[in-house]
């Protein structure tokens, strides 16, 4: 997870009782600056691109077209691989 500020990388499953009853490892980066003469990107905006690379990759694909496909099961409007 990505916000304006920190980075949150973990093991956590977005499930709604994930985080109260399991245990994960998570590590949160607050990178407030780099080295001006590396001109290297804090690692919020570092992760940003690359999950924007990933989402807009030709390798995604639309859920909603996998519908009835036997590696995807449906469930109250939720879908897993």
């Amino acid at each position: 997870m990505v916000t304006d500020k920190v980075a949150y990388i973990g093991t956590s499953n977005w499930s709604k009782d994930y985080f109260s009853n399991t245990a994960g490892v998570g590590l949160i980066v607050n990178q407030t600056s780099t080295d001006p003469q590396r001109k290297k990107l804090v690692i919020q905006e570092q992760l940003k691109n690359l999950f924007e690379r990933d989402w807009n990759s030709k390798y995604s694909v639309n859920m909603e077209d996998l519908h009835g496909q036997k590696d995807c099961a449906w469930e109250e409007g939720l879908s897993y691989l």
